[in-house]
C-alpha cells in the first residue's frame, strides 16, 4: 500500500514537472503511448475564449418564455460544463462534466463515474457552459440522465478507446451520451479518435451559453 501510494505521488509529481516545463505529457494506451499536444491544447483554450456567448435554448414546454438571463451561470438539467483547468492530478488539459440538477454534476474522476457540486463558477478560474444544437431541453435532460446511470463505472485511461462503455473518461461520458442517444459526435478530431474536454466548447455542434 505504501509502494502504491509513493507510485501514484510520483506519477503525479512527474505529470507536474513535464506541464511547467511544456513537455507534453504522455499517458498509457493499452499497449502504446499517447502523447497530448500541448501546443494544440493551447490553441484550443485560445479558440474556445472567442466564441461568442449566445442565449440558452428555450424549453419546448417554456411557451416562450426564456429559461435564464442571458449569460448566467448554468443550473439546467443537460447543460454541458468545460474548465481548462487542470484538474487532481487526472489530466493536466481540463475538465468536463454534465448538470444532473441545478446543484449536482455528474464527471468522471480518478475514481471512476460520480457526482460533484454544480458549483464550478465559484471553484474554476475559468469554466464554459455549452448546450449542443439541435436537441430539445427534453433530449438533453435525457443525456444527462444516460450519464448518470454509469455511476460507479471506472475511468477510462486509455483516451483512445472511446468506444468502450465499461469505463469514461471525463469528456469521452459527455461526448458518448449523445453520441449514442442521439448520433451527435461533438468530437473535433483536433485530438484523433481522443476526446479532448475543450473540443466539446469549439464544435460546431455545441453553443457557448456561459463564461466566467
Amino acid at each position: 500500500m505504501k509502494r502504491q501510494r509513493i507510485s501514484l505521488l510520483s506519477c503525479v509529481l512527474l505529470v507536474m514537472i513535464l506541464v511547467l516545463t511544456n513537455v507534453s505529457p504522455v499517458f498509457a494506451n493499452g499497449s502504446d503511448n499517447y502523447t497530448i499536444d500541448m501546443k494544440q491544447v493551447q490553441e484550443d483554450w485560445e479558440k474556445a475564449a472567442k466564441v461568442p456567448l449566445v442565449q440558452d435554448k428555450i424549453s419546448e414546454n417554456s411557451k416562450g418564455i426564456e429559461l435564464s438571463a442571458y449569460g448566467t451561470y448554468p443550473t439546467r438539467k443537460g447543460v454541458i460544463l468545460v474548465t481548462p483547468d487542470k484538474f487532481k492530478g487526472i489530466i493536466p488539459t481540463g475538465h468536463a462534466a454534465i448538470i444532473y440538477t441545478s446543484t449536482t454534476v455528474v464527471e468522471s474522476l480518478s475514481g471512476g463515474v460520480t457526482t460533484g457540486p454544480n458549483d464550478w463558477n465559484k471553484t474554476r478560474s475559468k469554466c464554459y457552459g455549452v448546450t449542443v444544437s439541435g436537441t430539445t431541453t427534453t433530449q438533453d435532460s435525457n443525456a444527462a440522465d444516460w450519464c448518470y446511470r454509469q455511476r460507479g463505472k471506472s475511468y477510462n485511461w486509455n483516451y483512445l478507446n472511446v468506444s468502450t462503455r465499461s469505463s469514461f473518461y471525463c469528456s469521452q461520458l459527455v461526448w458518448a451520451a449523445f453520441l449514442d442517444l442521439y448520433g451527435i459526435d461533438l468530437d473535433t478530431g483536433s485530438y484523433g479518435v481522443a476526446v479532448h474536454p475543450m473540443e466539446l466548447v469549439n464544435t460546431s455542434r455545441t453553443s457557448k451559453i456561459y463564461e466566467n
